[in-house]
């Protein structure tokens, strides 16, 4: 009877949500995609973030990520991006929401703020875990005409994250 006990309490505790809390947080992560408008799609690099950041009781996250964009793609090079990030995390639901602001090209100027979201899935156990997302993102890049001059225009982004916290 005292097996039965102590397996009905660790399944309590493992089941049962953590108590809400504050504190400090660590993402990595993997992602890439596509360049969608304008015409025609092409891939972007593939880009490696790490990011820290701040839970307010397990609901709200205010985050910032650093971001190294690989020269993987045809015509693009190394560069540095900074992503000031707010995520809106439910209670009891896996589900949450990224809004995403950019800083680009801190490496290749002209530096151009974007900005964009993103909704996740995350999963974890004992503030470890993995999450997998989808967004979409507004960046101004400045573009040539055929006289030569630069003009910004804005091209959306669709981006697909992988990786793992801690919190």
């Amino acid at each position: 009877m005292t097996k039965f006990a102590w397996s009905v309490l660790a399944l309590a505790l493992l089941g049962a949500p953590a108590a809400a809390r504050a504190g400090g947080l660590l993402e990595l992560s993997v992602g890439s995609g596509a360049r969608i408008d304008p015409s025609p799609t092409e891939r972007i690099p593939t880009n490696v973030m790490l990011t820290a950041g701040y839970g307010f009781a397990d609901m709200l996250k205010l985050e910032l990520g650093a971001v190294a964009n690989l020269g993987d793609v045809e015509d693009s090079k190394f560069d540095i991006d900074l992503r000031p990030m707010l995520v809106v995390s439910p209670p009891l639901f896996p589900v949450y929401l990224r809004g995403i602001m950019t800083v680009n090209s801190l490496v290749e100027e002209p530096v151009k703020i974007g900005y964009g979201g993103a909704l996740g899935v995350r999963l974890g156990v004992m503030g470890l875990g993995a999450f997998v997302e989808a967004g979409v993102l507004a960046r101004i890049v400045e573009v040539p005409d055929a006289a030569g001059v630069t003009h910004d225009k804005t091209f959306t982004i669709v981006e697909g994250r992988v990786g793992g916290y801690w919190d």
